[in-house]
Protein backbone atom coordinates (compact mmCIF):
# COMPACT_ATOMS: atom_id res chain seq x y z
CA UNK A 1 0.00 0.00 0.00
CA UNK A 2 1.32 3.43 -0.99
CA UNK A 3 2.02 6.14 1.73
CA UNK A 4 -0.77 8.43 0.39
CA UNK A 5 -3.37 5.81 0.80
CA UNK A 6 -1.68 4.44 4.25
CA UNK A 7 -2.86 8.43 5.39
CA UNK A 8 -6.27 8.29 4.14
CA UNK A 9 -6.85 5.40 5.68
CA UNK A 10 -5.42 6.53 9.10
CA UNK A 11 -7.42 9.98 9.11
CA UNK A 12 -10.66 7.62 8.08
CA UNK A 13 -9.78 5.49 11.70
CA UNK A 14 -9.31 8.69 13.71
CA UNK A 15 -12.63 10.03 12.17
CA UNK A 16 -14.78 7.07 13.30
CA UNK A 17 -12.75 6.57 16.89
CA UNK A 18 -13.11 10.50 17.39
CA UNK A 19 -15.94 11.16 20.75
CA UNK A 20 -17.65 13.02 18.34
CA UNK A 21 -17.85 10.70 15.45
CA UNK A 22 -17.90 7.70 18.06
CA UNK A 23 -21.36 9.61 19.12
CA UNK A 24 -22.94 10.27 16.13
CA UNK A 25 -22.11 6.93 14.56
CA UNK A 26 -24.10 5.63 17.62
CA UNK A 27 -26.83 8.32 17.49
CA UNK A 28 -27.34 7.35 13.37
CA UNK A 29 -27.82 3.19 14.31
CA UNK A 30 -29.82 4.26 17.49
CA UNK A 31 -32.44 6.05 15.09
CA UNK A 32 -32.69 3.01 12.46
CA UNK A 33 -32.87 0.70 15.47
CA UNK A 34 -36.39 2.89 16.93
CA UNK A 35 -37.71 3.39 13.55
CA UNK A 36 -37.73 -0.19 12.74
CA UNK A 37 -39.16 -0.97 16.32
CA UNK A 38 -41.56 1.68 15.75
CA UNK A 39 -42.79 -0.02 11.97
CA UNK A 40 -42.97 -3.07 13.79
CA UNK A 41 -45.08 -1.92 16.34
CA UNK A 42 -47.26 -0.73 13.54
CA UNK A 43 -47.76 -3.50 11.79
CA UNK A 44 -48.17 -6.13 13.98
CA UNK A 45 -50.81 -3.48 16.05
CA UNK A 46 -54.36 -4.31 14.61
CA UNK A 47 -56.53 -1.47 13.20
CA UNK A 48 -59.41 -2.98 15.11
CA UNK A 49 -57.55 -2.83 18.70
CA UNK A 50 -59.31 -0.43 20.85
CA UNK A 51 -58.33 1.08 24.44
CA UNK A 52 -60.43 1.21 27.32
CA UNK A 53 -60.88 4.77 29.23
CA UNK A 54 -62.55 4.62 32.64
CA UNK A 55 -62.28 7.25 36.13
CA UNK A 56 -61.47 5.32 39.64
CA UNK A 57 -63.34 6.29 42.22
CA UNK A 58 -60.06 8.33 43.33
CA UNK A 59 -60.46 10.51 40.05
CA UNK A 60 -57.62 8.94 38.29
CA UNK A 61 -57.89 8.47 34.87
CA UNK A 62 -56.59 5.27 32.91
CA UNK A 63 -56.02 3.81 29.39
CA UNK A 64 -55.96 0.31 28.93
CA UNK A 65 -55.73 -1.93 26.56
CA UNK A 66 -57.86 -4.25 28.04
CA UNK A 67 -60.98 -3.42 30.04
CA UNK A 68 -60.91 -2.60 34.00
CA UNK A 69 -61.08 -5.47 36.49
CA UNK A 70 -64.37 -6.74 36.86
CA UNK A 71 -64.93 -5.29 40.28
CA UNK A 72 -64.62 -2.09 38.58
CA UNK A 73 -68.67 -0.56 38.97
CA UNK A 74 -68.89 2.70 37.36
CA UNK A 75 -68.73 3.36 33.31
CA UNK A 76 -66.03 2.91 30.74
CA UNK A 77 -65.34 4.51 27.65
CA UNK A 78 -63.81 2.29 24.71
CA UNK A 79 -61.65 4.48 22.18
CA UNK A 80 -60.31 3.77 18.79
CA UNK A 81 -56.92 4.24 18.05
CA UNK A 82 -57.71 7.11 17.01
CA UNK A 83 -59.02 8.22 20.17
CA UNK A 84 -62.66 8.37 18.83
CA UNK A 85 -65.15 6.98 21.36
CA UNK A 86 -66.46 3.57 20.18
CA UNK A 87 -68.97 3.11 22.79
CA UNK A 88 -69.76 3.44 26.33
CA UNK A 89 -70.28 0.16 29.35
CA UNK A 90 -72.34 1.70 31.33
CA UNK A 91 -71.47 1.24 35.48
CA UNK A 92 -73.31 -1.45 36.96
CA UNK A 93 -75.66 0.49 38.38
CA UNK A 94 -76.82 2.31 34.76
CA UNK A 95 -77.00 -1.86 33.70
CA UNK A 96 -79.37 -2.86 36.62
CA UNK A 97 -81.85 0.24 35.21
CA UNK A 98 -81.44 -0.58 31.61
CA UNK A 99 -82.26 -4.34 32.43
CA UNK A 100 -85.10 -3.22 34.29
CA UNK A 101 -86.30 -0.96 31.57
CA UNK A 102 -85.81 -3.61 29.08
CA UNK A 103 -87.74 -6.43 31.01
CA UNK A 104 -90.82 -3.95 31.09
CA UNK A 105 -90.65 -3.00 27.29
CA UNK A 106 -90.83 -6.87 27.22
CA UNK A 107 -93.74 -7.38 29.87
CA UNK A 108 -95.22 -4.56 27.62
CA UNK A 109 -95.26 -6.11 24.56
CA UNK A 110 -96.18 -9.59 25.66
CA UNK A 111 -99.29 -7.80 27.41
CA UNK A 112 -100.18 -5.92 23.30
CA UNK A 113 -99.69 -9.30 22.17
CA UNK A 114 -102.13 -11.01 24.45
CA UNK A 115 -104.64 -8.31 24.52
CA UNK A 116 -105.00 -8.25 20.43
CA UNK A 117 -104.88 -11.97 20.76
CA UNK A 118 -107.73 -12.26 23.08
CA UNK A 119 -110.03 -9.52 21.62
CA UNK A 120 -110.07 -9.90 17.87
CA UNK A 121 -112.42 -6.75 17.49
CA UNK A 122 -113.33 -3.74 19.77
CA UNK A 123 -116.68 -5.17 20.89
CA UNK A 124 -115.21 -8.58 22.17
CA UNK A 125 -113.57 -6.45 24.82
CA UNK A 126 -116.49 -3.82 25.68
CA UNK A 127 -118.24 -7.11 25.83
CA UNK A 128 -116.11 -8.69 28.25
CA UNK A 129 -116.15 -6.10 30.43
CA UNK A 130 -119.84 -5.73 30.70
CA UNK A 131 -120.13 -9.35 31.61
CA UNK A 132 -116.85 -8.85 34.14
CA UNK A 133 -119.00 -5.88 35.69
CA UNK A 134 -122.54 -7.59 35.49
CA UNK A 135 -120.85 -10.42 37.80
CA UNK A 136 -119.71 -8.02 40.53
CA UNK A 137 -122.76 -6.57 40.33
CA UNK A 138 -124.89 -9.54 41.14
CA UNK A 139 -122.46 -10.01 43.74
CA UNK A 140 -123.07 -6.74 45.56
CA UNK A 141 -127.12 -7.27 44.82
CA UNK A 142 -126.40 -10.20 46.75
CA UNK A 143 -124.88 -9.18 49.39
CA UNK A 144 -127.04 -6.14 49.84
CA UNK A 145 -129.67 -8.71 50.16
CA UNK A 146 -128.19 -10.39 53.26
CA UNK A 147 -127.83 -7.37 54.64
CA UNK A 148 -131.25 -6.80 54.36
CA UNK A 149 -131.56 -10.60 56.29
CA UNK A 150 -128.81 -9.20 59.04
CA UNK A 151 -130.31 -6.28 59.96
CA UNK A 152 -133.84 -7.49 60.42
CA UNK A 153 -132.44 -10.62 62.48
CA UNK A 154 -130.59 -7.62 64.81
CA UNK A 155 -134.00 -6.10 65.15
CA UNK A 156 -135.72 -9.05 65.92
CA UNK A 157 -132.79 -9.95 68.42
CA UNK A 158 -132.47 -7.01 70.17
CA UNK A 159 -136.40 -6.78 70.78
CA UNK A 160 -136.34 -9.66 72.38
CA UNK A 161 -133.31 -8.33 74.62
CA UNK A 162 -135.42 -5.15 75.23
CA UNK A 163 -138.72 -7.35 76.34
CA UNK A 164 -136.65 -9.12 79.03
CA UNK A 165 -135.36 -6.02 80.53
CA UNK A 166 -138.76 -4.59 80.62
CA UNK A 167 -140.42 -7.33 82.16
CA UNK A 168 -137.26 -7.17 84.78
CA UNK A 169 -135.70 -10.51 83.85
CA UNK A 170 -132.46 -11.43 83.47
CA UNK A 171 -130.54 -11.07 80.68
CA UNK A 172 -130.22 -13.91 78.45
CA UNK A 173 -126.74 -14.84 77.16
CA UNK A 174 -127.95 -16.62 74.49
CA UNK A 175 -129.72 -13.61 73.20
CA UNK A 176 -126.87 -11.39 73.54
CA UNK A 177 -124.43 -14.28 71.68
CA UNK A 178 -126.42 -14.02 69.24
CA UNK A 179 -126.70 -10.08 69.06
CA UNK A 180 -122.66 -10.46 68.84
CA UNK A 181 -122.83 -12.38 66.17
CA UNK A 182 -124.71 -10.95 63.88
CA UNK A 183 -123.13 -7.67 64.30
CA UNK A 184 -119.72 -9.13 63.44
CA UNK A 185 -121.45 -10.69 60.25
CA UNK A 186 -122.73 -7.11 59.53
CA UNK A 187 -119.40 -5.83 59.70
CA UNK A 188 -117.95 -9.18 57.68
CA UNK A 189 -120.71 -8.32 54.69
CA UNK A 190 -120.08 -4.64 54.77
CA UNK A 191 -116.48 -5.18 54.38
CA UNK A 192 -117.01 -7.32 51.31
CA UNK A 193 -119.01 -5.31 49.86
CA UNK A 194 -116.55 -2.04 50.10
CA UNK A 195 -113.69 -5.08 48.19
CA UNK A 196 -116.02 -5.69 45.78
CA UNK A 197 -117.27 -1.88 45.05
CA UNK A 198 -113.36 -1.57 44.78
CA UNK A 199 -113.02 -4.21 42.34
CA UNK A 200 -115.33 -3.13 40.55
CA UNK A 201 -113.97 0.26 39.63
CA UNK A 202 -110.38 -1.17 39.32
CA UNK A 203 -111.52 -3.59 36.46
CA UNK A 204 -113.32 -0.51 34.98
CA UNK A 205 -110.95 1.53 34.87
CA UNK A 206 -108.14 -1.34 33.88
CA UNK A 207 -110.55 -2.19 30.52
CA UNK A 208 -110.70 1.67 29.73
CA UNK A 209 -106.61 1.91 29.94
CA UNK A 210 -106.67 -1.84 27.76
CA UNK A 211 -109.38 -0.25 25.28
CA UNK A 212 -107.74 2.77 24.84
CA UNK A 213 -104.49 0.23 24.29
CA UNK A 214 -106.31 -1.71 22.23
CA UNK A 215 -107.50 1.16 19.74
CA UNK A 216 -104.20 2.78 19.36
CA UNK A 217 -102.20 -0.87 18.50
CA UNK A 218 -105.01 -1.29 16.29
CA UNK A 219 -104.79 2.08 13.92
CA UNK A 220 -100.93 1.85 14.76
CA UNK A 221 -101.23 -1.81 13.00
CA UNK A 222 -103.62 -0.21 10.26
CA UNK A 223 -101.43 2.21 9.19
CA UNK A 224 -98.34 0.16 8.87
CA UNK A 225 -100.52 -1.79 6.80
CA UNK A 226 -101.78 0.77 4.93
CA UNK A 227 -97.69 2.52 4.37
CA UNK A 228 -97.13 -1.36 3.21
CA UNK A 229 -99.29 -1.65 0.26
Amino acid sequence: MSKPDLQVENQADRRLTSPASAMGHWLSRATVTITLVTGVALITTPASARWYKWVDENGNISYQDRPPPSSFEESTQVLSQQGVTLETIPSKQEQLELDRQAKLAQEKKQRDQALLKAFPNESDLISTRDARVVHIDGAIARMYDQMVILNTRLISIEDRIQERVDRKLDPSDAFESDRIAVLRSIDSTEALIRSKLRERRQIIAQFDRDLYRYRDLKHNNTATATYSD
